[in-house]
């Protein structure tokens, strides 16, 4: 069974709206938007894998604040999976001892807190019997997707992404896929900003869906916490055969 559970599905912070992070199993996490506000103590200290995405702000918000955790609770370390260049932009604008400390060099060189896997697109790779496929998807910086399998399951998570071939013909390649999360970020009178940012409106994830070869099971999220209900209301005015649900925090995405 694959199963990734939404600690936050938002693409910013409101009252108890978190911004991104999927957890798909409890010793990996996708993004570190909102990990330090949903898990406990030891839930944390489970966390061995954190994959990200890219550099933007809401999804490594936590990760300097959880290097710091785990550092100061026993010298736990974890590995960070992303692309060369996305560690670079971290480390040169984040663990660059000046916005915080370098973790990679804490509590020493030899044992460091944070150790980073770069990953590549299109080039799979495996944590604990996970398999995840990297995928570039067009964002206005350099930005993940990924299918990911566990067994015989299957999940096409978009990241964040605007209109994007990339991922639709990744998933149009792969027939186990019936399960997709896709971001949709603003409702539809905001498809002008949408288009500048590289990111999705319902009207434009409607065109991505008849791009689609089969039907599939789509779960939205990245929503603007301040537009919610807007960009729900807009969802639901879409005239697809595709089942689409808005993700919710804490509300499992099972394929099984």
């Amino acid at each position: 069974m694959l199963s990734i559970v939404p600690l936050g599905c938002y693409g910013s912070d409101l009252e108890n709206k978190k911004s991104i992070s999927m957890l798909v199993s409890p010793s990996i996490v996708i993004d570190t938007g909102s990990i330090m506000s949903s898990l406990d103590t030891d839930q944390l200290l489970a966390i061995k894998h954190v994959i990200i995405t890219h550099c933007h702000f809401d999804h490594v918000k936590n990760l300097p604040i959880f290097a710091d955790f785990m550092l100061s609770l026993g010298n736990h370390s974890f590995t960070v999976y992303t692309t060369e260049n996305i560690m670079t932009q971290i480390m040169d604008h984040i663990f660059n001892d000046l916005v915080w400390p370098d973790f990679t060099r804490l509590p020493s060189r030899k044992s460091p807190t944070i150790k980073f896997q770069p990953i590549r697109f299109d080039e799979p790779f495996s944590i604990e019997g996970t398999e995840f496929l990297p995928i570039e998807v067009d964002h206005v910086v350099e930005s993940l997707g990924f299918i990911i399998r566990h067994g015989g399951d299957t999940i096409a998570y978009s990241g964040d992404t605007g209109i994007c071939s990339n991922f639709v013909d990744h998933i149009n390649s792969d027939p186990s896929i019936k399960t997709i999360c896709w971001e949709t970020s603003f409702p539809n009178r905001l498809e002008k900003l949408a288009t500048a940012s590289k990111h999705l409106t319902p009207a434009m994830l409607a065109g991505e869906l008849e791009k689609i070869n089969r039907h599939c099971e789509i779960h939205t999220f990245h929503l603007k916490p301040n537009l919610e209900d807007e960009i729900i209301a807009d969802t639901k005015s879409i005239k697809s055969p595709m089942k689409i649900i808005p993700m919710k925090q804490k509300r499992p995405i099972t394929v099984s």
